[in-house]
């Protein structure tokens, strides 16, 4: 645990954050950069493409707005990535600013698919120092920005897709029990990536290739077919003489059409995520004579290998280029010894490569509306489209593309299909290209409990309801410092979160779920709205039930099939009232929490409110006279419930 000042306030690091990575890659991402021939693209090609010019090269550049840490940091790494055309070129530097103003930049150096990548060497100021792919700091800074140059040659197009920056507090302690602890979520996985060893490749370099032999697996994986041999001489450091450089190789499967960036993890948790989402890691490793039992190594001073799996133990599959062939390339490794070597010893260094629909995505503050299509903006009948409402940090995948907008999947509002569908499917949608941000797929340890919770310190001013999120530090105020999904972080007071796991006797939990739907008391009905800036009828009962730990189906219809049947006399506070569409008695088309003692809570259209009343001044019949499964002017009435 680590402690850091800033000003008179006192921020403790709580568990094992000591880096945290800022990726830039929709379009939104680059609004308040500063571009020179750039112009607008269109995903999966990229967010932004040069300006083409057949009679001369062009020389595009990107500097990113200032980009304010979560933390002070001592060292950064950086990456890019662009389809390039044989005779382009990629940079990439990087500033930092202290108390003194911005550093000098910082090269990360030149890369090129037709050969010549080169580091830059002898890069050393008061500042801090530039190694081959690291920067050191000499002290700690707080703010930081990117600048990406490509040079296209005549008559080529480079489209750029992403910028990273990964930014670490190296005096913040190890702490191992974090490190490794399994999330009550845990489930083991298994990726099955193709096997590669560097030691069969028929070279005198060989012992040198564990990095481009990593990448290979990984790009073999996501069908890219090539040779360990051709992503070397792809990946070679001509200043250095060497295949190791993380920004290049990064910059060489991102050439050949995956996103791809050098990184650290904070904990094997955060591992499991992306291998959870179908995402492999190539990870970097240093470790003494048998410290890591099983190895084809005694020890290393820097190796990389796949992340491929957890088994059920929670120790670490993986496929080490290090074996002597491809037949022993996967082992198994104890997941504390695997921890110090990678998360203690190596920051936990690796690369993140895979295809645009596989990385996780999320949206910016307030929200996004999910339509059921792109909306034609002449028409008046745009807010019929909206399904839902997509909450910041609520987990999206991405589905394809259309102009200026995204068709994604959401995974954690689910539906089925139909009213005979035995399981369930995400919420499919549109929602605005300049809406979407990526999203790290950390478990979140906390959710938003107040409709609308301010935020301090940060460029968004607050989040919604419902909202989960990841804190990285407490202070003596009680104020949690949380990350956005813009790559800010906000301050945030401990009473407006619920901490997860959530434990509370189910008698109180009633009365929880019900304060929390009392909120809402007296706003407008908003159709797709399930959030503090707008909340329907199922909307109202997935975010009451959310805030508390439940999850919910999205639809009211599918909110029934998830209850049991409940009988008049047994219902308790928080159980749910669906009723049918009238004279249609397979349409659930409405759903009402028990507020206890005769009422209802319910977001309607009938008054175009959310309200609290009674059944009799719903249905024109007291609960008493009402039977479930009952026919009350024409809908079928329907209790369920969810609590023990």
């Amino acid at each position: 645990m680590a402690t850091q000042s800033k000003g008179n306030q006192q921020t403790v690091i709580s568990g094992p954050v000591r880096s945290v990575s800022v990726v830039h890659l929709m379009p939104g991402d680059f609004h308040k950069a500063r571009l020179t021939n750039f112009e607008p693209a269109d995903l999966p090609n990229g967010a932004l493409k040069t300006v083409k010019n057949n009679s001369r090269p062009v020389t595009a550049v990107l500097i990113s707005a200032p980009i304010k840490t979560a933390f002070p940091f001592t060292q950064a790494l950086a990456g890019a990535n662009a389809s390039l055309g044989p005779k382009d070129r990629l940079e990439l530097a990087l500033q930092a600013h202290d108390k003194r103003g911005w550093s000098p930049w910082f090269e990360f150096g030149s890369f090129s698919l037709g050969g010549e990548t080169g580091s830059v060497k002898n890069q050393q100021n008061r500042f801090g120092s530039m190694g081959t792919d690291i920067l050191t700091l000499a002290s700690a800074s707080e703010y930081l920005r990117y600048r990406v140059t490509i040079k296209a040659a005549a008559g080529s197009t480079a489209f750029f897709r992403l910028a990273s920056v990964t930014y670490t507090n190296t005096a913040a302690e190890y702490n191992e029990a974090s490190a490794v602890k399994k999330h009550a979520s845990f489930k083991p996985v298994l990726l099955n990536v193709p096997k590669c060893s560097q030691m069969t490749q028929r070279v005198s370099y060989r012992r040198d290739i564990c990095s481009p032999t990593s990448v290979t697996m990984i790009l073999n994986h996501f069908g890219l077919k090539t040779r360990v041999l051709d992503t070397a001489s792809g990946v070679r450091d001509i200043t250095e003489n060497n295949y190791g450089n993380w920004t290049f190789n990064t910059m060489y499967a991102g050439a050949l059409g995956l996103y791809a960036w050098p990184t650290r993890f904070n904990s094997l948790e955060e591992a499991r995520g992306y291998l959870a989402a179908g995402i492999p890691l190539a990870a970097s490793v240093t470790f003494g004579r048998d410290e890591l039992r099983k190895s084809p190594l005694k020890k290393t001073a820097g190796h990389l290998l796949i992340i491929k799996g957890f088994d059920i133990k929670g120790n670490i599959l993986v496929n080490d280029p290090a074996a002597a062939d491809k037949n022993t390339v996967g082992l198994v490794y104890d997941r504390k010894e695997f921890a110090k070597a990678w998360l203690k010893n190596k920051y936990g260094t690796a690369y993140i490569l895979a295809p645009l629909e596989r990385l996780p995505l999320t949206v910016r503050s307030p929200l996004a509306e999910l339509f059921s299509m792109p909306p034609d903006s002449k028409k008046s009948d745009k807010l019929k489209l909206i399904e839902s409402q997509i909450l910041p940090l609520e987990g999206l995948e991405y589905r394809s593309s259309r102009g200026a907008w995204l068709e994604v999947a959401a995974p954690e509002q689910i539906r089925r299909k139909n009213r005979c569908a035995k399981t369930f499917t995400p919420y499919l949608g549109w929602i605005e290209s300049r809406l979407a941000v990526f999203r790290h797929p950390a478990e979140p340890d906390a959710v938003i409990r107040i409709k609308r919770a301010p935020l301090k310190e940060g460029a968004v001013a607050e989040l919604s309801i419902g909202a989960r999120v990841q804190t990285i530090a407490w202070d003596k105020r009680s104020f949690a410092r949380i990350l956005m999904p813009e790559g800010g972080t906000g301050l945030i007071h401990k009473k407006n979160l619920n901490l997860i796991p959530i434990k509370i006797k189910p008698a109180g939990l009633r009365n929880k779920i019900l304060g929390t739907a009392r909120q809402f008391l007296e706003d407008k009905y908003y159709w797709g709205g399930r959030s503090g800036y707008g909340i329907d009828c199922s909307g109202l009962v997935n975010i009451a039930y959310r805030v508390w730990g439940f999850d919910l189906p999205r639809n009211a219809r599918d909110q029934l099939n998830c209850g049991r049947p409940a009988a008049r006399k047994k219902l308790k506070p928080a159980d749910l009232i669906f009723s049918t569409e009238k004279n249609n008695h397979n349409n659930i088309n409405h759903v009402m929490l028990y507020s206890g003692g005769g009422k209802i809570i319910e977001a309607t259209q009938d008054t175009g409110s959310v309200r609290e009343v009674t059944f009799r001044d719903k249905f024109g019949l007291d609960l008493s006279e009402i039977n479930n499964g009952q026919i009350v002017n024409g809908k079928k009435i329907y209790f369920r419930t969810i609590l023990k």
